[in-house]
């Protein structure tokens, strides 16, 4: 008996609630997600790729620093 009132009154709260939200808002909240999920994604592919470029920048630079104090050092030396 009282299961049927009860049962009764969410849904039709339901479909009233559904008018709240316009096409537009749905639309906006859509595109937000998407953007969301694009930049999330750029980053979990990117900072792999900027590590290891930034690792391999480092690399060449620690290896022509060496030369360039090889030279010095030969040069003063001699």
């Amino acid at each position: 008996m009282f299961e049927t009132n009860q049962a009764k009154q969410p849904i039709e709260g339901l479909k009233n609630n559904t008018k709240i939200i316009d096409p537009l808002t749905i639309w906006l909240i859509r595109i937000a997600c998407l953007l969301i999920i694009i930049v999330f994604s750029g980053l979990l592919l990117g900072v792999p790729f900027a590590i290891s470029l930034s690792r391999s920048l480092l690399n060449d630079t620690l290896l022509n620093a060496k030369e360039v104090l090889r030279n010095l050092i030969e040069t003063s030396l001699t």
